[in-house]
């Protein structure tokens, strides 16, 4: 499938590829995969090219050539002077239907992944994010699981190979150039260099639906001044019929300055100087989360406060002026949604590839001033489940010892 749009404000063309593909379908025997593929991909050249040579022709015509994968997409992306785009597409068609992942740099890319995986203890945030995420999706399943030492030790080249074979298909290959280039010479171009290619569907393991999980309090120590909460569940599916009304419930819930959290916990209490909440869509299910970093000692307020705004959200619509300020809001920020035509172009391309309406970007703005309060409570209603929210707080025990001393003692992965 190929987009081109052509765009004369600048001198460049923008080119991206996307594959189906990523760390979501990785077998998880060898979690890291992905990642290590995309280092190596990028860094490890063709087998027309040695990497210097590749990484020299590159520069020589002053481009940016990028790989990386984004959990269910792989991509592969680059931005070029427009009197140098065809040079530059040659380039990428090289890169992606010829890597050699070169033995050299899939061990590079593993040995910087390793060093990644042992340095994640360090930051407090994420490990609250990743945790709360194996809490809600389970630790095996593709959502929630992580790599590790063992896991990425285990990848080989003949894995990396092995996994390009599969993803790299015409059948599973999304095109979008945009910029100083005429449309049909760019056209041309793509069919000189991918016209005659061949391939079969692409095998892809199916992602299982994550189960619902009971209610939980866990709790991970570690020394910090702050303590690090989240609290959610399961969220909802791309494409769920409701995206604009949980868009302006998550607005009202914890999505902007004035949202119902950041009044009752920073403003009113001065509990945390950041509160914030996310109902994000993915595939097979997202995340519904609230979080926050506060003192330890005020942690459990914060979450009884989360709570509390959670299961108002389902027993009673939001004001006129919340529901208001909610919409205007969203539809003044959506105009800034996508500030370049190649993001607009890759934003449609994403819809295709996740089988989502074509229209959906050109409906939203219709779609929100549609919502009612009763919309809103309907959607609360729907995917806001208060007696399963999962709680999970990672801080110094000292100032924690009645929360914690409720809760599941968890070890950090």
């Amino acid at each position: 499938v190929v987009y081109v749009l052509e765009d004369r404000d600048l001198p460049l063309v923008e080119v991206e590829v996307r594959l189906r593909g990523g760390r979501l379908y990785e077998p998880g025997e060898k979690a890291g995969l992905s990642e290590v593929m995309v280092q190596a991909w990028r860094n490890g050249g063709t087998l027309v090219r040695s990497p210097d040579a590749f990484n020299t022709a590159v520069e020589d015509i002053a481009a940016l050539l990028e790989v990386d994968e984004d959990g269910d997409t792989i991509a592969i992306t680059l931005s070029v002077l427009a009197r140098d785009w065809r040079q530059g597409l040659r380039l990428l068609a090289e890169l992606l239907r010829t890597p050699a992942f070169r033995e050299e740099q899939v061990q590079l890319a593993k040995a910087r992944l390793i060093e990644q995986i042992r340095r994640r203890h360090d930051d407090l945030a994420g490990i609250a994010s990743r945790e709360f995420a194996g809490l809600v999706y389970g630790t095996e399943h593709p959502l929630g699981r992580l790599p590790t030492v063992q896991t990425v030790q285990r990848v080989t080249r003949r894995d990396l190979l092995e996994w390009h074979r599969r993803l790299v298909t015409p059948r599973n290959l999304w095109i979008a150039v945009t910029g100083d280039a005429e449309r049909g010479a760019v056209l041309a171009e793509l069919r000189r260099l991918f016209g005659s290619w061949r391939g079969e569907k692409p095998s892809l393991p199916t992602i299982p639906a994550p189960k619902e999980q009971g209610a939980l309090l866990g709790f991970i120590a570690k020394q910090a001044e702050q303590a690090h909460v989240r609290v959610g569940h399961l969220g909802v599916p791309r494409g769920v019929s409701e995206r604009a009304a949980l868009d302006v419930l998550n607005y009202i819930l914890g999505g902007s300055f004035t949202s119902r959290l950041t009044r009752e916990i920073r403003d009113s209490r001065g509990l945390a100087y950041a509160v914030w909440s996310s109902f994000s869509p993915a595939n097979p299910r997202g995340l519904f989360v609230m979080a926050c970093q506060t003192k330890g000692e005020s942690a459990e307020e914060v979450i009884a406060l989360m709570r509390e705004q959670a299961r108002r959200l389902t027993e009673e619509p939001p004001s006129e002026e919340e529901l208001q300020q909610a919409k205007e809001s969203l539809v003044n920020s959506f105009v800034f949604r996508f500030p370049t035509v190649s993001e607009a172009v890759s934003a449609q391309m994403l819809l295709e590839i996740h089988g989502l309406p074509r229209d959906t970007y050109d409906t939203y703005i219709e779609r929100v001033q549609a919502v009612t309060a009763q919309d809103v409570l309907a959607a609360a209603r729907k995917y806001i489940h208060p007696d399963r929210l999962i709680v999970l707080v990672v801080g110094d025990g000292a100032k924690l010892a009645r929360l914690a001393g409720q809760a599941k003692r968890l070890q950090a992965r």
